[in-house]
């Protein structure tokens, strides 16, 4: 007997022999009839070898994740269950947003407020503006009515006392914005005391020399009476006090409009705050997938950040097959990798071999994509795996096709529809398979179900399974 042979399975072995016995008797009864068996066969291939290193591995999501809420609140809906595909962007499940309607309700009325008070400073600055020309215009006529009054000088002196008039208004007024602008920060504590009392010298010394200046001015003038000049002196300084008042009220208007301002974009943020939380009243997929988990129910109260759905995408899966780190040299990625669950046979592909062993077992992880389009294979479910070796072929056949009787294993072939008898040399098995080293031909057509009935010449009709 082959020595290779004694390494195939004692079950498989046991089984074969009995099968043959029955072969043989059946052979003896019937080897002068002439009805034709009906048998099961193939059509003799070359196939992969793969090595196999009987690992094995959990099937996962080719992409998880798992979804919550942004925001609390009562579940109001919840549109989908275990199993369900979603698509990207689809709504899972929503919230009660009452209570977020109501903030933005609020936020709105707040921008509107905040609107109608910067209208109401911008009135106030215009009328701030339509006082300040009125003042200025105001100025300009009771320095006219002064001129007028001081006709009475000669025009070379009357000119002289002008220009002393004008030199000490520009004075006197550049010193009382100053004191006015002192004050204010004096107020502020952004000047000292000493600055400020400095700035009241200075306007009081302005002001005696604009006086001064007017009362040289209307000794000049003749026919005015002293009640004319000091009347036309007064309306000057009461217009200038009155451009005064204008000026002061704008500068308030104006640094009220700025806090205005402030107020209405913080409304703003506001509004926008309460719209993108009412937004995320809605839990939305963030990728197309299969709901794996659902952990909440309507009517529940959920805290932002609690788990609500667990999502994966199972059109391919991923596995990690636990590689022992003397033999990582031999994959790659790329590598076909063959994967068995209850029988039914997958190809993968290595994706990614990671860069480290696992100290406690001496393995190295090789990641492992998987097709899965029609969604037969679920995650969680453990399967066997075996790496292919490329280039590596040869011939494959079920291990019921084999029949052991006597010192050789022997097969039966097809042969003008009768079945001739081919003994066989038999190799490793490779998954469900044995490999026929000798005796078989690409091409030939071996029966594999039913051949524990044959005898050499019966013959044969095949009813399925043979290659097309």
């Amino acid at each position: 007997m082959n020595k290779r042979w004694v390494f195939i399975s004692i079950a498989v072995l046991l089984a074969i022999s009995t099968s043959a016995c029955s072969s043989q008797s059946r052979g003896k009864a019937k080897g002068t009839g002439t009805e034709a068996h009906m048998v099961k066969a193939i059509v003799v291939n070359k196939e992969p070898l793969s090595v196999i290193y009987n690992l094995s591995g959990t099937l996962q999501p080719y992409d998880e994740t798992t979804v919550s809420f942004e925001v609390p609140g009562r579940v109001l809906e919840a549109n989908v269950n275990i199993g369900d595909s979603v698509t990207k962007g689809q709504v899972l499940t929503k919230l009660d947003p009452s209570n977020y309607l109501l903030q933005v309700e609020q936020s709105s009325k707040a921008v509107l407020e905040a609107q109608a008070g910067m209208s109401n400073v911008a009135a106030t600055i215009q009328s701030a503006d339509a006082a300040l020309k009125s003042a200025n215009a105001q100025i300009e006529a009771a320095q006219a009515n002064s001129n007028k009054i001081k006709k009475g000088a000669r025009e070379q002196e009357k000119a002289q006392a002008k220009t002393k008039v004008e030199r000490a208004q520009a004075i006197h007024n550049k010193a009382q914005v100053d004191a006015k602008r002192i004050e204010q920060l004096y107020e502020q504590g952004a000047v000292t005391k000493a600055d400020y009392e400095a700035s009241q010298v200075s306007l009081t010394n302005a002001m005696k020399d604009l006086e001064d200046a007017h009362e040289a001015l209307s000794l000049l003038l003749e026919g005015a009476t002293q009640e004319e000049r000091e009347s036309a002196t007064a309306n000057v300084k009461q217009a200038q006090s009155g451009r005064d008042s204008a000026l002061a009220s704008k500068e308030q208007a104006t640094a009220s409009l700025e806090q205005s301002s402030a107020i209405y974009q913080q409304a703003l943020v506001s509004k926008k705050q309460a719209e993108l939380s009412l937004s995320k009243t809605s839990l939305k997929a963030p990728i197309s997938s299969i709901v794996l988990e659902k952990t909440v129910s309507v009517g529940q109260l959920v805290s932002s950040g609690q788990p609500v759905y667990r999502l994966g995408q199972i059109d391919k899966l991923k596995m990690l097959l636990p590689v022992p780190d003397s033999e990582i040299t031999a994959w790659k990625k790329g590598q076909t990798v063959t994967i068995n669950l209850y029988n039914e046979i997958r190809k993968g592909t290595v994706n990614k071999i990671y860069p480290a062993a696992n100290a406690n077992t001496g393995t190295i992880n090789v990641e492992v994509l998987i097709p899965n389009e029609d969604h037969k294979w679920m995650p969680g479910q453990v399967v066997k795996a075996a790496r292919q070796s490329s280039g590596n072929e040869g011939i494959l056949l079920p291990a019921e096709a084999i029949i052991s009787s006597g010192d050789k294993p022997f097969v039966y072939k097809e042969v003008n529809q009768k079945a001739t008898k081919t003994v066989v040399e038999v190799g490793k098995m490779f998954g469900s398979k044995l490999q026929i080293t000798k005796g078989l031909n690409v091409g030939d057509h071996i029966v594999t179900s039913g051949a524990e009935l044959l005898f050499e010449g019966a013959p044969l009709q095949i009813v399925q399974g043979e290659a097309k």
